[in-house]
């Protein structure tokens, strides 16, 4: 816990077990108002998991797993991803600016500039190349950006959790034909939209509505950063609103956070955040923050921007990963004597 992470967010990451079922329903739990932020305690209660079983035997969905990019991150953020999750999912494609079938990146041109503040549009290719050339090879898609950790066992399991969220995402939706977007809930202007941070999650059906039936029409030449917000309002307009991955207890498995500020954030010190938590609460009637807030099946670390920060979260998750005589290997043989 003495690195990027910190003692905090050491804790967070070994909070999050991984190719679990979803955790099971907390009994007598102590429900926090949301008015007050300064005065929270925090929770000791944890949802009991149920049994691990090989995510293989568990797995009934081929996913595929996107990343948007662009070529100066190949021997970085692409390559660290690479390294550590992207070969777990199904199928694996990143979004950038030049071919390189190793890493598995497209060249994927789109209107206007290679620039973050045309996100938007870059995400409007990227869609329409999954529908041309893979629509029918997966069931589930998920988008994001290099800058996510994505535990892919875990991925697997929120997606084939039918039970915490049925309405958002039913069992056999593909084969009933209706759509599933799924992500982590933003507030906007009185409602949310699925944030991109930790990306988002459709299924079949949800990109076939996309493609055809709104993006020919929906912001068809903006240009803006905002893509998580825009493809939000392009499934509402063809009436598919963004769906809860909450757990059963309340807690979240899509957040927009590296584990530090994950663990340690107290809704004093960022406006965006603040809101953004005050809304969670008030959708669940459960208002949390810290290691509370966060559901043992987490999708993943958002903004380490780093490689070696990637390479780090990852190998204090999965601690056989790392050479035992490197530093973290190190770490994790100490840390393995004591109990969090």
């Amino acid at each position: 816990g003495k690195g990027m992470e910190g003692e905090e967010g050491f804790k967070l990451i070994h909070k999050v077990k991984i190719g679990r079922r979803p955790p099971l329903p907390v009994v007598n739990e102590t429900v926090w108002q949301i008015t007050e932020f300064r005065n929270y305690k925090e929770s000791e209660l944890r949802g009991k998991l149920h049994p691990i079983k090989e995510q293989a035997n568990l797995s009934k969905h081929r996913i595929l797993c996107a990343l948007y990019t662009y070529d100066k991150h190949h021997p970085t953020m692409l390559q660290a991803a690479v390294n550590t999750w992207a070969w777990k999912c199904d199928g694996f494609l990143a979004a950038s600016t030049l071919t390189n079938e190793t890493l598995g990146a497209v060249d994927l041109p789109h209107l206007g500039n290679e620039t973050y503040g045309n996100m938007w549009q870059k995400t409007r290719s990227i869609w329409g190349y999954i529908y041309d050339n893979y629509l029918e090879d997966f069931d589930y898609f998920w988008l994001g950006g290099d800058d996510f950790l994505v535990y892919v066992e875990n991925l697997r399991g929120i997606i084939e959790d039918h039970e915490s969220n049925p309405k958002d995402n039913p069992e056999n939706s593909n084969e009933k034909y209706i759509p599933v977007f799924l992500g982590q809930h933003i507030p906007n202007m009185g409602s949310h939209y699925c944030g991109g941070g930790p990306g988002y999650v459709l299924n079949r059906v949800a990109v076939k509505a996309l493609v055809t039936m709104s993006l020919p029409s929906c912001s068809v030449e903006t240009v803006v950063s905002a893509e998580d917000r825009f493809i939000s309002n392009c499934f509402r307009s063809i009436g598919i609103p963004c769906g809860s991955v909450t757990d059963v207890n309340g807690r979240q498995r899509f957040t927009g956070m590296p584990p530090k500020q994950l663990a340690t954030f107290r809704g004093d010190s960022d406006r965006f955040y603040s809101n953004v938590y005050r809304y969670w609460g008030e959708e669940t009637g459960r208002f949390k923050w810290g290691l509370d807030s966060v559901s043992e099946q987490l999708s993943g670390f958002h903004m380490l921007r780093y490689p070696p920060f990637i390479h780090r979260v990852h190998a204090l998750q999965y601690p056989r990963t790392c050479p035992p005589d490197s530093v973290v290997g190190r770490a994790l043989s100490v840390s393995s004597k004591k109990s969090f």
